[in-house]
């Protein structure tokens, strides 16, 4: 079996990772890869990193004929027998490759909670060309369904969070510059609307109220990173909301945190809950997308309804004040984690719908 894999991404978030997770596991099974990168992202230093031969092309957009010329040729050069397409961008060139003569079998990757566009591009991406597309969630999948997408053509493959190097507790408030006594309450995401961090801050205003060393601390970066900064002194928040920035690996910050906190809005599922489940941090999360098919409410975690700060205060109240109790879900959560969204699982399940497909 050999699988080109296809990502557009400039920066190295959840989607890159699950990428580089899934090479770096078929590899190890014998399966023969190329990825095609975009020229300039943060992939291609990992994937010099991790010993996986890779290309670049620029990906400017999914209607980019020289992109598109350029992927025939690559694939043409590796004769692939899966295409697999980790993005919509990628997935449109692909089906432009596929067009102009291309024949290997097209594999879409769909993470987000949006339905599919209604144009006749998107029809032919994900009705025609894509083999299978493989869901992140359920609700991924299900939504899927309700765009047109026949139900024998999408397949859920969850996934997979590895933290075999997780800091200790002191070592990540240390490198926050955190004080150890503080009530340490985190969330990582990119600072963009959908991910719902202006409800989160505002709740921690009426957080601070109730639990005054409590201190927030938002990882990661993006568009909006500037009108939060606004948000939090309008609050008079400041020193107690610290913006620490992207970090390619989050294993080194979640320790340090008393409560994981994941407001978004729509979430395909969210890569990072897994990662804060893995390290046993008790976890409030949106009742929203895939995240009720990974965090149940008052068994491993506490969910909230989206885009309410009352209720996102709530839940947090009731997290930090029984502390027990949310020591106990957080183990739950860790061993949830550990049995069904391993990187082993997700390899596995996705080199089983390439093996579907092949044999199709």
């Amino acid at each position: 079996m050999n699988v080109l894999h296809l990502d557009s991404g400039l920066a190295f978030r959840g989607g890159q990772q699950q990428v580089l997770q899934l090479a770096i596991g078929l590899a190890q099974v014998g399966v023969e890869q190329q990825l095609v990168l975009r020229s300039g992202s943060v992939f291609e230093r990992r994937a010099v990193e991790a010993n996986l031969p890779f290309t670049t092309l620029s990906f400017r957009s999914e209607g980019d004929l020289i992109s598109a010329l350029q992927l025939r040729t690559a694939i043409r050069r590796f004769q692939p027998q899966i295409v697999h397409a980790h993005d919509a961008r990628t997935l449109g060139l692909a089906t432009l490759s596929w067009a102009m003569g291309t024949r290997s079998r097209i594999i879409a990757a769909r993470r987000v909670a949006f339905p599919l566009r209604r144009n006749p591009l998107t029809a032919m991406k994900y009705r025609s060309v894509a083999r299978r597309i493989i869901a992140v969630s359920q609700y991924v999948r299900d939504l899927l369904v309700a765009s047109g997408v026949e139900e024998r053509r999408v397949d859920v493959v969850y996934d997979g969070v590895d933290l075999s190097k997780v800091s200790q507790k002191s070592d990540s408030r240390r490198e926050l510059g955190v004080e150890p006594e503080a009530c340490l309450i985190g969330c990582v995401g990119q600072f963009v609307a959908e991910k719902g961090h202006e409800f989160l801050i505002r709740a921690f205003a009426q957080i601070r109220q109730v639990i005054p060393h409590a201190v927030l601390v938002l990882v990661g970066d993006g568009d909006l990173k500037g009108q939060y900064r606004m948000l939090v002194q309008q609050l008079d928040l400041e020193g107690k909301v610290l913006f620490h920035g992207f970090v390619p690996d989050i294993g080194s910050v979640l320790p340090a945190l008393d409560l994981f906190v994941f407001p978004s809005l729509h979430e395909g599922l969210g890569s990072s809950l897994l990662a804060a489940m893995a390290c046993e941090v008790p976890i409030c999360a949106s009742r929203t997308g895939g995240i009720p098919e990974i965090i149940q409410d008052g068994v491993t975690g506490y969910l909230f309804n989206p885009g309410d700060v009352a209720a996102i205060t709530q839940s947090m109240l009731e997290a930090l004040k029984s502390p027990q109790r949310s020591c106990d879900l957080a183990k739950a959560a860790a061993k949830t984690a550990m049995l069904r969204f391993s990187v082993a699982h997700m390899v596995e399940a996705t080199r089983e719908v390439y093996a579907n497909v092949l044999q199709a």
